[in-house]
């Protein structure tokens, strides 16, 4: 079974004190590169810590986060204009002849989908394996997120009165 998560190099605008700390870190306005660097950084560690988490257990589940390269999408033709007024106007039409389409957006996604042999990779286009940034391959930040994510899943969703056995993975 493989398992893909569509991340981003965009990651590497992650804050670097980034910490995944709390809830008030995570509500924080960094604008909107480094939010979007952070969500992306976030489903990269996700999935390196399910690799560790899960595949050392299952080693037929594979994890794996992906880049699909700069692909003209709904993001990058009209949503980039609400947070960057002139510079999205470049990115949409200016850069418009340099992005990929959907289809070969999705050619690095397809391939971890299909053909990977390892788990926790980062497969950029067209389909290859790269390290990423500093950050997401911090493990100590990966566990912290989860922690993170634990805590607040079962805060919000009243998990533990509800007997629900959130697991560490």
């Amino acid at each position: 079974m493989r398992v893909v998560s569509l991340s981003s190099n965009g990651h590497q605008s992650s804050p670097k004190d980034t910490k995944f700390a709390s809830l008030d870190e995570l509500n924080q306005d960094l604008g909107p590169q480094a939010q979007y660097g952070r969500s992306k950084l976030a489903q990269l560690l996700h999935m390196r810590y399910l690799t560790a988490h899960v595949t050392s257990q299952h080693p037929n589940i594979l994890f794996n986060a992906t880049h699909p390269g700069f692909v003209s999408t709904k993001m990058s033709t009209a949503d980039v204009h609400e947070p960057y007024p002139v510079l999205g106007y470049a990115m949409s039409h200016g850069m418009e002849p340099f992005k990929k389409d959907q289809f070969e957006g999705a050619v690095s996604t397809l391939y971890a989908a299909t053909a990977t042999k390892n788990s926790g990779d980062y497969v950029c286009p067209p389909a290859t394996i790269e390290p990423g940034s500093e950050l997401s391959n911090n493990k100590d930040l990966g566990e912290q997120l989860m922690k993170l994510t634990r805590e607040l899943v079962a805060e919000k969703t009243d998990a533990r009165k509800k007997g629900c056995p959130l697991k560490e993975y």
